[in-house]
């Protein structure tokens, strides 16, 4: 019999009444424990189904001390970056039997550190932190409560704080490499928000490939922060200027920015590359070149440090670094 609404929450003492075990068995069988027989597990787990009953994991935290339940705090959900990471994570969890809460701070202080608290008042094991600007002022409540935690994408200069990255310095050298041997010598960096680590290193690695190749920095137009209103009048300056190639902070931001350019009927006059290598993971009808900061591998690492952490593990901070590479769709302008 499967409960309805209004009837009260299934517990283990309904089951045994219902099957004629005792609670402990019960248990154990819903938890598939080696001393219970498998046909006895099975029935049991199927009447527990038809019953409508579901595993109380907060008692079960309370009873063990985990609650094996992790949350990722993301800056904005409709990145699809952020969305990639996601999901990414959320596979892992189900491979070693965590389940995962996921909550966006929208790169604000007060909805970071909200996130924060609510993950920690759920009794979650561990953080996964994509961290905000202002990632500094909200990490200490994760020290405070003494919940493991991994920053994952960006980072605080911090020795004792885990963190897994990719090479964004190189990153912005193989995206101003590419548009020079494009045949360009005019380049733009388009970003919309001041990006914790990112948009520095970024700019850093782009005035080193445009240095590398002679060109005068008063050449590299570095623009963030823009108002909406006034993109179509930038573009025009970029052209008047000369620009030919744009790097964009994130594929996300050169699609954006790719929209603004066809309005204005500037297609021809500008070149492309983003980075984050989106298109390896969702299919876009515009083909960007880009740099592929090793998304998943990257998640991937994160989770394993955390989970590491979860368990025990005490050796000094783990920072991890991934090679990036460039990766051409054509955007570029290749000049033949």
């Amino acid at each position: 019999m499967r409960a309805t609404k209004g009837q009260k929450r299934v517990v283990l003492q309904d089951i045994a009444n219902e099957t004629g075990y005792t609670v402990n068995t019960v248990s154990r069988a819903l938890q598939n424990k080696s001393d219970i027989a498998k046909s006895t597990c099975a029935y049991i787990q199927e009447v527990a189904d038809k019953m409508g009953y579901v595993r109380n994991n907060l008692a079960s935290s309370l009873r063990s001390g985990r609650s094996r339940t992790i949350a990722v705090i993301v800056g904005e959900a409709s990145n699809p970056f952020y969305a990639t990471m996601i999901d990414s994570i959320h596979g892992f969890a189900e491979e070693t039997g965590y389940t995962v809460i996921s909550l966006c701070s929208r790169d604000d202080a007060k909805q970071e550190q909200k996130a924060i608290i609510t993950a920690i008042s759920h009794q979650v094991d561990g953080i996964l932190l994509f961290p905000s600007n202002y990632a500094t002022q909200t990490i200490p409540l994760m020290r405070q409560a003494g919940i493991p935690f991994v920053m994952a994408s960006r980072y605080t200069e911090h020795p004792d704080y885990d963190y897994v990255v990719c090479d964004e310095e190189t990153g912005g050298y193989l995206a101003g490499k590419h548009l020079i041997e494009a045949g360009h010598r005019k380049i733009a960096f388009y970003y919309v928000m001041e990006v914790t680590y990112s948009s520095e290193h970024r700019t850093n690695g782009l005035l080193r490939a445009t240095r590398e190749a002679g060109i005068p920095d008063e050449d590299v137009y570095i623009t963030h922060r823009p108002d909406p209103s006034q993109i179509d009048a930038m573009l025009k300056q970029w052209k008047a200027k000369g620009v030919t190639g744009i790097f964009a902070f994130c594929d996300i931001e050169a699609w954006q920015l790719a929209t603004c350019i066809a309005s204005a009927g500037m297609c021809d006059d500008f070149a492309l590359v983003g980075f984050d290598n989106i298109q390896s993971v969702i299919s876009f009808p515009s083909s960007l070149c880009t740099i592929d900061g090793q998304m998943h591998a990257l998640a991937r690492a994160a989770y394993n440090i955390l989970i590491g952490r979860i368990a025990g593990d005490s050796t000094p901070a783990k920072h991890v670094v991934f090679p990036v590479q460039l990766v051409c769709r054509g955007s570029c302008g290749i000049k033949k």
